[in-house]
């Protein structure tokens, strides 16, 4: 097995690239990704709207309609709802 973290080398100043035997990975030097679950309710991130809701507030689109809109300025202080877990 080899290792994908290790081992780049640059092209130019937003890229850079890794050779593994007869494969080429090329990636951005920096790049932004998406947490696959909801930092509120913990549940899965499923819908292209979830993953613009959670890259613009870090919360899937139900949590933000749901909490986040109507309690902003708690929020924002850093209040977050006390949900439930599955096994109550």
């Amino acid at each position: 097995m080899f290792d994908l973290n290790s081992g780049w080398e640059s092209i130019d100043s937003k890229t850079e690239e890794k050779n593994v035997g007869i494969a080429r990975f090329i990636r951005p030097k920096v790049f932004d990704f998406c947490p696959i679950s909801c930092g509120s309710c913990n549940q899965a991130i499923a819908t292209v709207e979830d993953v613009n809701m959670m890259k613009k507030e870090k919360v899937c689109e139900q949590c933000y309609e749901i909490f986040f809109y109507a309690n902003k300025e708690k929020w924002d202080k850093g209040w977050r709802p006390k949900l439930k877990s599955k096994d109550n």
